[in-house]
């Protein structure tokens, strides 16, 4: 089974580091809640540009983003035990020697780190994402999904071909990793069964 693990958002608490960022730069006291749907930097003023260059300054002050999950590393270890894991991102390549070197501090657990604006085109069976258009794509694509729970992706609908086959796309929400590497699990056991 090869797993794509999405950085922003599911393996790194972006969101929150970015939110101080835009924060210091206009002036603004918003909180992560204000991040309630993809499109979030519309709402707060800003175009598509300037919302990536702050990130672009979140990726370099990588030292304080924080792990989405407390012991990410424990649960990165098992989804690299469950199959070949990946982190795929559709950061700025740009941003490499700094993800790098924040997965290293937090002893994240990959096989490769790979960058890529159209995941769903990428050679992996399941993709946790919290992207709601990443998500649509790889189910469109035939893929499982796990979509990462937040509030910008609430509107993505669980389809239920995962749940009543899990050999087949499908999309499923998970609420943390454990709830992810469990439905992995099962996906793995239908595997074996089906190769019998």
């Amino acid at each position: 089974m090869k797993i794509a693990l999405d950085f922003d958002g599911v393996t790194a608490y972006t969101t929150k580091l970015w939110v101080q960022k835009f924060n210091d730069k206009h002036g603004e006291e918003i909180t992560t809640r204000a991040i309630d749907r993809w499109g979030f930097y519309e709402p707060l003023g800003i175009d598509l540009n300037e919302c990536m260059e702050i990130f672009s300054e979140t990726w370099r002050d990588w030292t304080k983003l924080e792990p989405m999950e407390q012991d990410m590393w424990q649960k990165t270890k098992m989804l690299c035990n469950i199959g070949k894991t990946d982190i795929v991102t559709n950061a700025s390549p740009e941003a490499e020697k700094y993800l790098k070197m924040w997965l290293a501090e937090h002893n994240i657990h990959y096989n490769d780190l790979v960058f890529s604006s159209e995941k769903w085109n990428l050679d992996y069976d399941v993709f946790i994402d919290d992207s709601p258009s990443n998500i649509e794509k790889i189910y469109d694509a035939g893929k499982i999904a796990l979509v990462y729970n937040h509030a910008w992706n609430r509107g993505v609908i669980e389809m239920s071909s995962l749940l009543n086959n899990p050999l087949f796309g499908g999309i499923k929400r998970v609420y943390n990793m454990y709830h992810a590497i469990d439905i992995l699990r099962n996906i793995k056991y239908h595997e074996k069964i089906q190769a019998q």
